[in-house]
């Protein structure tokens, strides 16, 4: 086991200078292409820079064309893969994410929709909640608020032309006329 230092990155730089046009023919021999030899090249020399444990009293050069013959070798393994499975791509597809501006407008719709729901009476908003995100039947809100069903049905009935309206006029917002003109008792 020998004592000797890493070599430095100026020392790695110098002895790939030294050795890149024979790694560069070696490898457009191995992988024959010369844009993906050179390609391959650099890499070698950037795992060398990375690996930082290169010793002076190693076969610089044999070392060198170990890591790049391996890199050559990855390379055409994965040229070899399979590109795809037989399976066609469709250009009618359409990508399910939303697009940018679509997600802008899901946003603002969401916001007027939280804003319809925080502006209205407590009494509509809590029928309005239970039904909508608790879904309870209209006779389990009733039996819980101490209200009749009929009652249930008004005051959903009441949120949701909130919501509605708000939907269609966002420009109807936190003011205290809002629920006058909505009808709200």
């Amino acid at each position: 086991m020998s004592s000797q230092p890493a070599l430095t990155h100026d020392q790695i730089a110098q002895l790939f200078q030294d050795h890149r046009k024979a790694l560069s023919r070696f490898l457009v021999n191995r992988v024959r292409c010369p844009d993906t030899a050179q390609d391959l090249c650099q890499e070698t020399y950037l795992r060398l820079l990375r690996d930082n444990a290169v010793k002076h009293d190693e076969n610089l050069a044999g070392l060198l064309y170990r890591v790049a013959d391996r890199l050559a070798i990855n390379y055409l393994k994965w040229q070899q893969l399979p590109r795809n499975s037989g399976i066609e791509l469709d250009e009618a597809m359409v990508c399910p994410q939303h697009l940018p501006d679509e997600l802008a407008a899901l946003r603002q719709q969401c916001e007027i929709l939280l804003d319809a729901i925080h502006t209205m009476p407590k009494k509509v908003r809590d029928v309005f909640l239970l039904r909508k995100i608790d879904e309870l039947s209209y006779a389990d809100i009733a039996l819980k608020l101490g209200i009749s069903e009929k009652t249930v049905q008004r005051r959903l009935v009441t949120a949701m032309l909130h919501c509605h309206r708000r939907m269609e006029k966002p420009s109807l917002r936190t003011d205290n006329t809002s629920d006058e003109i909505l009808g709200f008792v």
